[in-house]
């Protein structure tokens, strides 16, 4: 399988090593689209500043999108489709804002538009939303902000103010470009979106998520909810109603023995609860350029399986 990067930094540049590690998934990086293609990247052959030069090479069969943001990733990713390719995204943003834009182009193509690295890192939540297709998905709850679970159990665990966990967050490389997009809940708000249309199978827009920002959260807040056997953590969720989904993010107390209590740092959790499937528990790494990447590359070998 022969893919195309767009963009070729933490995340690109970890999909190129893991390939490069790992030679009998016999997956080619033909190339990476970058602002600045005079700096080398290791693993990747070919750096054109051109995204064009790359969507227009016939041999490659799958483009992987990891600019983030709205726009080029938007407009690369319909270009993509349009030339026939397989597109695999980890742009929660763009995805979830033109979802009904990128779907129909897919179908328009008979491509496949495959996103498990937009929601959760290396936890498979939208494998396991997709299964559970023949059930109703009564509620989700999940730790699906990387950043903001790390900097409340470090409050937690060192006692330490939010300034300071914010900053340690920043050094280790968890948080966004622009901050708020943790900090405010925007990142979690489009990532609940894009697993709320999943199951319905239907846009929903991220703008009706109800968001609480996590700043100036307290030591003694959190201190508080641990005397009594809770613990603080910033909780994405969304009720499936008979008329409407109600969604929001925000702060959140949970019993200390729960799976949304239970990662640390970066870690991410969700709990599904199903009509008639019981619920469905899960947990695994959700920030980080190969937690990233494993993700991406799991999309890609779907992809080659069906070939």
């Amino acid at each position: 399988m022969r893919i195309a990067l767009l963009g070729a930094g933490t995340v690109g540049a970890a999909v190129a090593r893991l390939a490069a590690r790992r030679p009998a998934l016999k997956i080619e990086i033909a190339g990476a689209f970058v602002r600045d293609a005079s700096r080398a990247r290791d693993g990747v052959p070919r750096l054109t500043a051109n995204a064009f030069d790359l969507l227009d090479d016939a041999t490659v069969d799958v483009v992987v999108e990891v600019l983030g943001g709205e726009e080029p990733a938007r407009s690369l990713m319909l270009a993509a489709f349009e030339r026939g390719k397989h597109v695999v995204t980890a742009n929660k943003m763009a995805l979830a804002t033109h979802w009904a834009e990128l779907q129909a182009a897919a179908r328009v193509a008979k491509r496949e538009l495959r996103y498990e690295a937009s929601v959760g890192g290396a936890m498979p939540i939208i494998a396991t939303l997709r299964e559970l297709a023949g059930t109703k998905v009564v509620s989700l709850r999940g730790i699906l902000n990387g950043t903001t679970n790390f900097i409340l159990t470090k409050m937690e665990d060192d006692a330490t103010f939010f300034e300071d966990a914010l900053g340690a967050a920043q050094r280790a490389g968890y948080t966004e470009a622009d901050a708020s997009m943790d900090l405010d809940g925007f990142d979690p708000a489009y990532k609940l979106a894009i697993c709320v249309a999943t199951i319905e199978r239907r846009p929903f827009d991220p703008g009706l998520v109800r968001r609480e920002s996590v700043r100036g959260v307290s030591r003694d807040r959190l201190a508080d909810a641990r005397r009594r056997a809770k613990r603080l953590r910033y909780v994405a969720a969304a009720d499936f109603g008979a008329k409407a989904v109600k969604a929001r993010v925000g702060l959140e107390e949970v019993d200390e023995g729960s799976i949304l209590a239970a990662p640390r740092g970066p870690e991410n959790a969700a709990e599904i609860a199903t009509a008639d499937a019981g619920t469905i528990q899960l947990r695994g790494p959700g920030a980080g350029g190969e937690a990233t990447a494993t993700a991406i590359l799991g999309d890609v070998l779907a992809l080659a399986s069906r070939r």
